[in-house]
């Protein structure tokens, strides 16, 4: 008995330890951006504190970060609706339904894509992209970050896919269903965990991105952690700023953690339950 209450002590002070490694750099983030300058940098560190809201409302006036805001959610948006519009029929194209040949090989081709550093491609895009005159355009970046989650997006669906006994379309075929109102009235709702797993690290993908937006984008396009730059400057670093534009990014990403997380872990474990 008391051998069992310690592996459950053990088991708590651990998760509380990671739990603490993970948490404390947003919290950090968060204070700062509640501080002044002062007690920003106190030492040691102000734990209590009068917060103030002045950083917020000097990146909320700042007009070249509120619209680099503003672009992240499109192409992040959209580079994700349309990672799930191509990569949902290529991984069902792929699944056990339909026999492919060397299936397995142009699925470990198509993750190859994801091998390659971004910084290895960026040169090449950027002539590519200013030649076809798709540099600093939306629809530039929202292709740059399809070709980046594609390959992850067919990966999961396609794992989620498999998991889904092909008996049931089968079954659906015989009553008359054709094969793509199978495909939507059986697999996709059968799969919306996966789905909804898939879309939110597409997302943080491209809302994340850095490299890439920073070479192919300039005063149009320019995404929230390149604008964020914008608060280093001859006269400093405005560490206020920048933790309340960082709090900001955080933002969309926490929201859309809350309201689908049952979907998300449900949809991270599915193809281990199947």
């Amino acid at each position: 008995m008391k051998e069992r209450l310690y592996k459950i002590i053990l088991r708590n002070i651990f998760v509380w330890c990671c739990v603490f490694f993970f948490v404390s750099p947003f919290y950090w983030l968060i204070t700062t951006a509640l501080k002044n300058r002062v007690d920003a940098f106190a030492m040691p560190p102000k734990w209590f504190f009068i917060p103030i809201f002045d950083n917020f409302a000097l990146v909320f006036t700042t007009g070249e970060f509120m619209a680099s805001y503003y672009n992240s959610l499109i192409i992040a948006v959209l580079s994700t609706f349309v990672s799930l519009i191509i990569g949902l029929p290529m991984a069902y194209g792929l699944s056990n339904r339909f026999r492919v040949k060397n299936c397995q090989g142009i699925l470990l081709w198509i993750l190859s894509t994801k091998m390659a550093p971004p910084i290895m491609v960026a040169i090449p895009f950027y002539i590519l992209f200013r030649l076809l005159y798709l540099r600093d355009t939306y629809i530039g970046m929202v292709l740059v970050y399809l070709i980046f989650n594609l390959s992850f997006a067919v990966w999961m669906i396609h794992g989620f896919i498999d998991g889904v006994p092909k008996e049931l379309e089968e079954a659906a075929r015989v009553d008359g269903s054709t094969r793509i109102r199978a495909l939507f009235t059986i697999v996709l709702p059968l799969i919306k965990g996966g789905l909804s797993a898939t879309s939110i690290i597409c997302f943080i993908t491209s809302w994340n991105e850095f490299l890439m937006a920073l070479v192919l984008t300039s005063s149009a396009t320019k995404t929230a952690p390149v604008a964020i730059t914008s608060f280093i400057s001859f006269e400093g670093i405005r560490w206020g700023e920048i933790a309340a534009a960082g709090v900001l990014i955080a933002l969309p990403v926490i929201i859309m953690g809350i309201f689908v997380r049952k979907y998300l872990i449900s949809g991270m474990t599915m193809g281990a339950i199947k």
